[in-house]
This record gives C-alpha cells, structure tokens and sequence, in this order.
C-alpha cells in the first residue's frame, strides 16, 4: 500500500509543500529472512549486543513494543521491528527489503 508523508523541514526549506511517497507493502518472509541473514553477519560487539535486545521488537513481545497490541505478523511487516534495529541496520547498509505486487500471494 503506498501512502504519503509531509515533509516539514523540506517544505520550510523550499519555501512549498514537499510530500513524499513512502510504499510500505509488506515484504515475503523469504526476504525478511535474508534481511535477518545481513543483520547477522555483523561483527561489532556492540551492535550485537544491541541487536539481540531488539531481535522480538515488532512482535508485541519486544522490549520496545512495551505491551502494544499492534504486533504485525513478518509476513505483513513493511520495516525492521524498532528503531534501533532500523538505526543499526542503516549503519551497517543493510535494507529492509521491500515487496512488490508479483511477490504477493
């Protein structure tokens, strides 16, 4: 499903409303799971550390998702389960893969 976010900081800065398109249909298991293979191959003690914390976020069980109801099962998630995992993935180059309309059921 795609949807649109305003940007305000963009919009400040050009003077004009700047929106963006942000797809978040949800990716296979199969490439979540290829997603979670990358994340592993990180060596850095820390970011191992921080990553095993987070490995449930998203599943409402996670220490970030602190009770929410709105767990998504992996096959209907558009991104990494929290923040963090987001932020450690972004440093190390590793995408969440995004889906597509033929990779749907």
């Amino acid at each position: 499903m795609t949807r649109y976010e305003y940007d305000e900081e963009a919009s400040a800065a050009w003077h004009m409303d700047v929106v963006h398109e942000v797809d978040d249909s949800p990716a296979p298991v199969s490439r979540w799971v290829d997603a979670m293979r990358r994340l592993n191959t990180i060596n850095d003690p820390l970011a191992r550390k921080l990553l095993a914390l987070h490995r449930d976020c998203g599943s409402g069980s996670g220490v970030c998702d602190d009770g929410h109801d709105d767990a998504d099962p992996i096959a209907r998630r558009a991104g990494w389960g929290c923040e963090t995992t987001e932020i450690i993935a972004s440093h190390f180059d590793i995408e969440y893969p995004q889906g597509s309309s033929s990779d749907r059921p």
